[in-house]
């Protein structure tokens, strides 16, 4: 993931900003209370939420061979009000926070854009969900309108996105816009994304040196084509597009040149029982394709070209291998020139390990451990490796 996008943070919390946190602390609690406590009306205000936590460490070879390691207690909560206001209306909004051990202060706000290319940063509050959504009778044409989660992923016990995939891990992203979903023919259906980009950011991940400054850059676009429909072992097929115009800085954040950012991306996903004991094994690929990208030298990697544009991974997880234990493997790379995913780097490839105990029916333990090596590097230096850890209970209500 990019550096984040220097801090708007550095002077202490104002008094406002306090009375602002506890107070919507407090109201939070509340909600969380109420959600436990009391059963929800199918007539009115229905409560829940999620919280996940726990303990990230990580170590980096930089290119010089100099080693560094950090290590925190990282948490993300999110709390969730929805009412039907008809039998194909409903309005549904969440409050989001991340917190950490090493966050600077506690910013509550309401905008479009995050203050990271990676999203809201740690100490931040705001509404990752805001919207009004309909759902035609017979599963028929879906729209959602405001802010929304948008996500397409492989599945699996590491389930990972090369396009859009908002909010995964502790992580608080969001699509401002309108998500259009119909059925097509066959058990396909087809979604249509057209997302707001504020010229100072994005709610979703951006790596540099993707910009929303030029005026022809507000609106991005996304068409994909889905089929969850199982045919002999096949659970998933998608292919996608993104268009994001004049929004590609492709000879620097400082040069005027703004060009077309358009990806492609494929996905499939399988899944077959192994033994009588209702374990599954169920594995994955996506493919994807950056048409242009920026030049070598904005991208430090060292070439005299352009960076390349395709980005892949591989997934392979066995469910149930004892009873609610998982377990599954994670294998991708982005080149350069792939600028959209949350979970590959560009100029990385990656290799993950990942285990998950549901050990209660809304509670469940998840480690990973991964390597992420970097691509392409300059003369004279070697390639930076990141390798990190995490362990982290995930708990719904």
């Amino acid at each position: 993931m990019s550096p984040p996008v220097p801090d708007r943070r550095r002077c202490p919390a104002t008094i406002s900003t306090a009375i602002r946190a506890s107070l919507l602390l407090a109201a939070t609690g509340l909600v969380s209370f109420g959600a436990i406590a009391a059963p929800a009306d199918a007539d009115g205000w229905q409560f829940s939420g999620d919280f996940r936590g726990g303990y990230f460490a990580s170590e980096r070879t930089a290119r010089d061979g100099s080693e560094s390691d950090e290590d925190a207690l990282n948490a993300r909560i999110r709390l969730a009000f929805e009412r039907n206001l008809s039998e194909t209306w409903r309005f549904r909004t969440r409050v989001a926070g991340r917190f950490g051990t090493e966050q600077d202060d506690i910013d509550v706000y309401l905008r479009s854009y995050a203050p990271t290319r990676g999203g809201a940063d740690l100490g931040d509050i705001t509404l990752d969900e805001a919207y009004f959504g309909y759902q035609a009778p017979d599963d028929g044409l879906r729209f959602k309108v405001g802010r929304m989660q948008t996500a397409f992923a492989v599945p699996g016990v590491a389930s990972k996105g090369l396009d859009r995939n908002d909010s995964p891990n502790v992580g608080v992203n969001w699509t401002d816009g309108v998500h259009l979903d119909m059925p097509v023919a066959g058990g396909w259906r087809g979604h249509v994304i057209a997302q707001y980009q504020d010229s100072k950011g994005s709610g979703s991940v951006t790596a540099a040196p993707l910009d929303f400054t030029a005026s022809g850059s507000r609106t991005t676009l996304f068409l994909g084509l889905e089929n969850k429909q199982r045919v002999g072992a096949i659970t998933q097929r998608m292919l996608s597009l993104t268009w994001m115009p004049d929004s590609l800085a492709d000879l620097g954040l400082a040069n005027p040149s703004r060009q077309d950012y358009v990806t492609v991306d494929a996905r499939v996903a399988a899944e077959w029982p192994v033994g009588t004991a209702g374990a599954r094994f169920v594995t994955g690929a996506e493919v994807g394709y950056a048409l242009e990208t920026p030049v070598d030298a904005v991208s430090g990697t060292g070439g005299t070209g352009d960076t390349g544009g395709l980005a892949w991974q591989v997934q392979a997880s066995v469910y149930d291998f004892a009873p609610n234990h998982n377990i599954g493997v994670a294998v991708g790379r982005a080149d350069a020139g792939w600028l959209i995913s949350p979970d590959y780097r560009p100029n990385d490839s990656s290799l993950e390990v990942r285990y998950q105990w549901q050990f209660l029916p809304k509670t469940s333990m998840e480690a990973r451990v991964r390597e992420r090596r970097e691509l392409e590097h300059p003369t004279g230096t070697r390639a930076r490796v990141d390798r990190d850890l995490y362990v982290r209970v995930s708990h719904k209500f």
